[in-house]
C-alpha cells in the first residue's frame, strides 16, 4: 500500500542559496521579522530552505559537512524556527549531484566521461568562455564514497531538524568512468567501453541511492516528505516513484522548459498516485539570476496555469547572500499568491476529464527524437482544445474513446494485444509513420488494411486531402518535410493521398531555392482508416512540432472530428487557449478552466506582458449527469446557460487571463 503524506499547501516558494566561498558576509543581515514579513506579504504557506548548497558549503554548525567559511550566524536554524513560529512548512535541501567543496576535497568521486575527463569545467584553453548556468559545476558518482556521506548528512539533517520534508536536487543516471564505477563493471562482467553496459551500471547507481536515502529518511520519520529533483528521468520511469512522496515538475518558462513543458508532464503526473507541484521562478530568466525579475503577469499566468491543472505552485528564488529578503520579489509573488488562495478551494485533489489519450512514445521506448513527436501531439490537441492525457502503456486504455500513438511506437506482443481489445472494444486508434509496426519487423503488428512496405525513396512528399477531410484545409497537395512511408492498401478506405516531387534535389539535379514541386500520386496514400484504426503515412506530430504548418494541425483535428463526432467540450476560444475540465474532489460538481496569455519572444526569452482580456467566449460541454446551475469562481456570479436536446449546456463567459466555471449537477 502506497505511504500518504501530509497534504501539501499550494504557495510555496523555493530559496535556492548557492553561495561562493568567495563571497564574505553570509548571512550577516538576515532578520526573522524582515524575513516573515516577506513570506506573509507573498501569502506562502511553504518554504524549501537550505542545508547544503551546490558549492558544498552548510549554512549550520554542521559535524558531517562545512559550514560556509564566512557565515555570520546559523542561518537554517533561525530560519526553521522562524517559520515553525509562523505556521510556515520548511522542507530541506540538500544537494546531491553538484559539489564543489567534495569536489575539490575527493577528486576520486567526480564522475568521469567516457573521453576520460571529469564532468566539470571544460579543459583550460584560450577559446574558453566564462561558465554560466551549468557549466562549471563537477558531476560527484553515488557509486563511490560520496553515497555514504550524503547519507551521514541526511542522518544529521533529520535527526537534529525532524524537518517536514527533504529536496536532494540534481539526482539522475549518469554513466561514469570512474576508479568505483570501473571496479563496479568489472565485478559484474560488463565492459567499460560499452555504453549501454555504462548506462547499467548508472541504473543500478540511481536505484541503489533512491533506496538508501528513502530507507534512511522514513526509518527515523515514515511521513517525511521527500522529493529527488532528478534531470534525466522521463515519463514511464515508474520504477523509482516509490521513493518520492510527491511529485515536483521542474519548468521555469523562461528557463529552456518553455511555455509547453509543465501543460504536457502534467497531463502525466496528474494520472499517478502522487500529490503534485508545478514549479517555477521569479527570475526573468533561469535560476541565480540576481536582479532578474518575472513581469507580474507572466508569474500570475504561470501560477494560473498550475492550480488549472490541479498542481501545487513552487516558485523559485535565491536568497542575497547577505540573508535580507529582496522585498520586490515577494511583492510580486505576493500578487499572483493571492490570487492562487483566492481559487484553490476549487483546485484541491481534483479529478481530470479526458477522452483521448497520447501513448508517450517517450515513455515507451526514450529514443532521441520521441519527445519531438509527443509534443506534436500534444500541441495539436491543446490548440484544438481537447480533453486528453499522455499515458504510458501501463494506463486503462479503456477511459479514453481515443489513443494516439505518435509517428515511431513500434508494438511488443503485450500491447499488441492491449490496443487489440482496444478497439475491438470500441476505441479508435490513430497511428503515424512507424507506429503500429511489430517491434521486431517491418510490418503492421494491428490490423490497418494495408501491408506496409517500407521508407519512401523521396526526401519529402505532398499531401493530398480528399473531401472528406477538407474542412480548412487546402484543395492542392500540401509539402511534408519529410516523406512518409509507403504502404499497399489492402481493404482500407484512403482519406489523403501521397504526391511525389518531380526529383530528389542534388547538387547538379534541382530546382529553385528549395524543393522540386509536386509532379503526381506518390503511388502511396497518406491517410487510410480501416474500421476503428487510422494511419498516417507521414511522422505528422515530428512535423508539426518542427515545422508549425497550421495544416498538419488541422489535418489531424479533421481526422478526430470523424472519430469523435460528438466531444465532451467545443469553445470559440483562440488557439493559443487552453482548456482542462475537472471533477471536484469528494463531489459531482465540474470545474472547467480556461486559461489565455500569448508568449512573445523577446531577444531569447519567451515572455508575457500584455494580457488580452476577451470577451463572449463560447462554450459547449456535455456532461454525464444534467447540469442544474453554472457559476464563475471565486465570484460565485450564476452564469445563464442553455440546455439542448444532444445534451450540451451552452455558455457564454469573458476571460482575462484565467476563469473557473462551476457546472453543478
Amino acid at each position: 500500500m502506497k505511504k500518504r503524506f501530509k497534504p501539501i499547501g499550494f504557495r510555496q516558494v523555493h530559496l535556492d542559496f548557492h553561495t561562493s566561498e568567495h563571497i564574505t558576509g553570509v548571512g550577516r543581515d538576515f532578520d526573522e521579522g524582515q524575513f516573515i514579513a516577506s513570506l506573509k506579504q507573498a501569502k506562502i504557506d511553504t518554504l524549501n530552505v537550505f542545508a547544503m548548497c551546490h558549492h558544498g558549503w552548510s549554512y549550520y554548525d554542521t559535524a558531517v559537512g562545512k559550514p560556509h567559511p564566512h557565515l555570520e550566524t546559523n542561518l537554517l536554524p533561525r530560519m526553521l524556527e522562524a517559520c515553525k513560529q509562523n505556521d510556515i512548512e520548511a522542507p530541506i535541501y540538500i544537494t546531491v549531484g553538484f559539489n564543489e567543496l567534495a569536489a575539490r576535497e575527493h577528486p576520486e568521486w567526480v564522475v568521469v566521461k567516457e573521453d576520460g575527463d571529469p564532468y566539470g569545467p571544460p579543459k583550460a584553453t584560450k577559446e574558453t568562455s566564462l561558465p554560466t548556468g551549468w557549466d562549471g559545476w563537477h558531476m560527484l558518482c553515488l557509486n563511490s564514497p560520496y553515497l555514504q556521506y550524503i547519507l551521514d548528512y541526511t542522518r544529521e539533517v533529520m535527526e537534529r531538524f525532524q524537518p517536514v520534508g527533504i529536496f536532494y536536487d540534481i539526482v539522475g543516471e549518469y554513466p561514469c568512468l570512474c576508479a568505483s564505477c570501473r571496479s563496479s563493471l568489472k565485478e559484474q562482467g560488463l565492459d567499460e567501453n560499452n555504453p549501454e553496459h555504462r548506462m547499467q551500471l548508472a541504473k543500478q547507481t540511481y536505484l541503489n541511492y533512491l533506496k538508501a536515502t528513502s530507507e534512511l529518511i522514513w526509518s527515523i520519520n515514515p511521513v517525511t516528505r521527500l522529493y529527488h529533483n532528478c534531470t534525466t528521468e522521463r515519463m514511464g520511469d515508474k520504477q523509482y516513484h516509490e521513493y518520492y512522496s510527491h511529485y515536483d515538475i521542474e519548468s521555469l518558462p523562461t528557463g529552456g522548459w518553455g511555455y509547453d513543458y509543465f501543460t504536457s508532464m502534467v497531463r502525466y503526473i496528474r494520472k499517478q498516485d502522487f500529490q503534485f507541484l508545478g514549479m517555477t521562478g521569479k527570475f526573468h530568466k533561469s535560476w541565480g539570476e540576481f536582479g532578474g525579475f518575472k513581469s507580474p503577469a507572466a508569474l500570475r499566468y504561470e501560477c494560473q496555469q498550475m492550480i488549472s491543472f490541479g498542481a501545487r505552485i513552487c516558485v523559485g528564488d535565491q536568497l542575497h547572500p547577505s540573508g535580507r529578503m529582496d522585498e520586490e520579489t515577494y511583492r510580486i509573488i505576493g500578487e499572483a499568491f493571492e490570487d492562487v488562495e483566492a481559487k484553490e478551494e476549487w483546485c484541491r485533489d481534483t479529478e481530470s476529464i479526458a477522452e483521448i489519450a497520447i501513448l508517450s512514445a517517450n515513455a515507451l521506448n526514450g529514443a532521441e527524437d520521441s519527445r519531438t513527436s509527443d509534443m506534436g501531439a500534444y500541441m495539436m490537441l491543446e490548440e484544438g482544445h481537447y480533453l486528453f492525457d499522455m499515458i504510458d502503456d501501463l494506463a486503462d486504455f479503456s477511459a479514453y474513446r481515443i489513443l494516439i500513438l505518435p509517428d515511431q511506437i513500434r508494438l511488443n506482443d503485450a500491447l499488441q494485444q492491449k490496443l487489440e481489445r482496444y478497439a475491438e472494444g470500441g476505441g479508435k486508434i490513430i497511428l503515424s509513420a512507424q507506429s503500429g509496426l511489430r517491434a521486431d519487423r517491418d510490418e503492421f503488428a494491428l490490423a490497418v488494411g494495408a501491408e506496409f512496405q517500407g521508407k519512401s525513396e523521396w526526401e519529402l512528399d505532398y499531401t493530398l486531402v480528399s473531401k472528406q477531410l477538407g474542412d480548412r484545409l487546402v484543395s492542392s497537395p500540401f509539402i511534408n518535410y519529410e516523406s512518409g512511408y509507403r504502404v499497399a492498401v489492402g481493404g482500407a478506405e484512403v482519406l489523403a493521398n501521397s504526391y511525389r516531387p518531380y526529383f530528389n534535389r542534388t547538387y547538379g539535379h534541382f530546382c529553385s531555392h528549395l524543393h522540386a514541386p509536386a509532379a503526381e500520386e506518390a503511388g502511396y496514400p497518406a491517410v487510410i482508416q480501416h474500421e476503428n484504426i487510422v494511419y498516417i503515412a507521414q511522422p505528422l506530430f515530428r512535423l508539426y512540432r518542427n515545422h508549425g504548418m497550421q495544416l498538419y494541425k488541422d489535418l489531424l483535428l479533421n481526422i478526430i472530428k470523424q472519430l469523435l463526432p460528438e466531444p465532451i467540450l467545443t469553445t470559440s476560444l483562440p488557439s493559443a487557449g487552453k482548456v482542462n475540465l475537472t471533477r471536484l474532489a469528494g463531489e459531482s460538481d465540474y470545474v472547467l478552466h480556461l486559461l489565455y496569455a500569448v508568449p512573445i519572444l523577446r531577444g531569447d526569452t519567451q515572455v508575457i506582458e500584455d494580457v488580452p482580456a476577451l470577451s463572449d467566449i463560447s462554450i459547449r460541454v456535455k456532461l454525464d449527469k444534467a447540469v442544474k446551475g453554472v457559476r464563475l469562481l471565486p465570484e460565485m456570479a450564476d452564469v445563464p446557460f442553455v440546455q439542448d436536446e444532444e445534451g450540451y449546456t451552452s455558455i457564454s463567459v469573458n476571460l482575462h487571463s484565467h476563469r473557473m466555471v462551476q457546472f453543478k449537477v
